[in-house]
């Protein structure tokens, strides 16, 4: 096994409640000194944050629930218990998750909304008439402020999730709306607000809460904040480190080090960057539960997450280069004034779809300065779970598409190039034609770095030899393969292109280890739009 049970705390990937994680003794990474930061001076007490779906919004939120709630039992042998001098001061909490709220159809919205309302009333010991979301939660705080006696706490996770949820709905300006004026109240309540904090995926830059009100603080690419989600490599190795030693012990033919195995571990799922200013990067808390949970079997458990598809089918519509490769530079208005009702009226534009690729995790920062922020994929995980999804948007058939890299990757790890190359063929059949050139290599290239990434490999285009530029390379299991593409060439130039401009030279090394290096010509036809024929040449040691 890779993770011991009996001797170590277990890991949840589905609770979000803070108190069942202290009361389960469950695996809790202490985040609690960035909710001290946020709680100790009253008078910068309106907050958001935005980050991808399954990042620990909802257990921070929690945490900030209980604290409120003068639950310092639960916080014992924790940051903000043991070194701070924080007071635990009871005030009555009011925690929204809006994304439950139903948007069938905008009655369902309406009707969940107010049930959510109640069930707040009820939980603090009030009544409230029915009304309109806005009036309800006016009525709310008077009366909450009246029995308490003291300001109020607001917590409101998932925010945009309903707008999000009825994107496509033709109704969608309706809730917005509602919104517009259920966040008015919060503005007008202000000063009877001890705390506010509110979480989504995206800034939704037309409703009134972000458009008027100016003393909400925007965390979302604080630096100081950069850690407050995921896990750190230093959390890491003090959470987990015990359970990769043990792994190493048990599988010693496959890493002969934690170094050795956390490098690996790094590559498939760390790489998320929140700030520009930062150079902190975090993993993804619920991929390494179930990372560490499934015995260390590398998996793109992303997909296992609910993520949504929206963005991959957004980003469809833009050329394949700007999503797999070569994001380039977007502009910092991309993410700060991000409208979701242009996803629905089709006006959406390409640094906005690249926004919205970072805001839902698909993407992270890279680098970024005064003109604006590179982006790529954060890691193996997220580039393999977008490509493979990307594959079957571009593809004639989404399913057979997929298939066609599942049997790929079993190809290439068995070091069957000839299946691989039969199935790489078929994946080139499936892409639509207007996205393959009559003369040109990079669209040829780009679909096989796509095919190798959404296969789970580790793949690169151009990568830089002492005499040259590799077209694709990628490796899996004990296998490496370098791939030169000609088109209207022979396979046989294409090969003697590797041996010439010796591009496996750097790769040599590996053979003590164990890999085999596969050398491989592959010649198109600029007639087919597809492969022709492949020479391949195998060093070993």
């Amino acid at each position: 096994m890779c993770y011991n049970a009996d001797d170590m705390r277990e890991i949840t990937t589905t609770q979000s409640s803070f108190q069942d994680f202290i009361e389960l003794d469950a695996l809790y990474v202490d985040k609690t000194m960035y909710a001290y930061s946020l709680v100790r001076d009253p008078r910068r007490n309106f907050f958001f944050i935005s980050r991808p779906r399954r990042y620990g919004k909802s257990l921070f939120c929690s945490t900030l629930h209980a604290l409120f709630d003068g639950r310092r039992d639960l916080f014992k042998g924790l940051y903000i218990a043991e070194r701070t001098d924080y007071s635990f001061e009871r005030f009555p909490v009011l925690h929204f998750d809006l994304s439950p709220l139903d948007t069938l159809d905008m009655e369902s919205f309406l009707a969940s909304f107010r049930l959510m309302l109640r069930i707040q009333a009820d939980n603090n010991g009030i009544a409230i008439a029915d009304g309109s979301p806005a009036a309800m939660l006016t009525e709310l705080i008077d009366e909450l402020v009246k029995k308490e006696g003291k300001r109020i706490v607001i917590i409101i996770d998932e925010f945009d999730s309903p707008m999000t949820g009825a994107m496509d709905k033709e109704f969608i300006g309706s809730i917005r709306d509602v919104f517009s004026a259920f966040y008015a109240v919060i503005k007008m309540n202000a000063p009877r607000i001890r705390f506010l904090f509110i979480t989504g995926v995206v800034k939704l830059s037309n409703l009134s809460i972000f458009s008027r009100m100016n003393n909400l603080i925007d965390l979302s690419m604080n630096p100081h904040f950069a850690a407050a989600f995921g896990y750190t490599d230093d959390e890491l190795m003090e959470h987990f480190g015990d359970g990769m030693d043990e792994y190493c012990e048990t599988h010693p033919d496959e890493y002969a080090s934690r170094n050795e195995f956390a490098s690996r571990i790094r590559e498939y799922y760390d790489g998320y960057r929140f700030s520009p200013d930062s150079d902190v990067t975090v993993y993804n808390p619920v991929s390494i539960g179930y990372f560490f949970n499934e015995e260390c079997r590398f998996r793109s458990y992303w997909d296992m997450t609910g993520v949504s598809t929206l963005a991959v089918t957004l980003a469809s519509r833009i050329p394949l280069a700007k999503v797999i490769e070569d994001t380039g530079i977007v502009s910092i208005s991309a993410f700060t004034s991000f409208d979701i009702s242009q996803i629905y009226s089709g006006r959406l534009l390409k640094n906005s779809i690249l926004a919205l690729l970072y805001y839902t995790g698909y993407l992270t920062i890279k680098d970024g300065n005064e003109d604006g922020i590179t982006l790529a994929f954060p890691n193996t995980e997220i580039s393999s779970s977008f490509t493979s999804s990307l594959a079957g948007k571009y593809g004639e058939d989404e399913d057979e598409a997929i298939n066609v890299v599942v049997a790929g990757k079993m190809a290439a790890r068995k070091g069957d190039t000839e299946a691989l190359i039969r199935r790489l063929s078929d994946f080139y059949a499936q892409c639509s034609s207007q996205i393959l050139s009559h003369r040109f290599e990079q669209p040829y290239q780009l679909i096989a770095h796509m095919f190798f990434i959404a296969a789970g490999c580790r793949a690169a285009v151009e990568e830089g030899t002492m005499l040259g530029r590799i077209d694709n390379s990628m490796r899996v299991g004990r296998h490496i393969y370098l791939l030169e593409l000609k088109v209207d060439e022979s396979a046989d130039n294409a090969l003697s292109q590797i041996r010439d401009r010796r591009y496996d030279e750097k790769f040599r090394i590996e053979l003590e280890r164990g890999y085999t290096i596969h050398l491989i010509g592959v010649s198109f036809s600029s007639e087919k739009r597809n492969i022709s024929e492949y020479k391949e040449e195998i060093i070993r040691q």
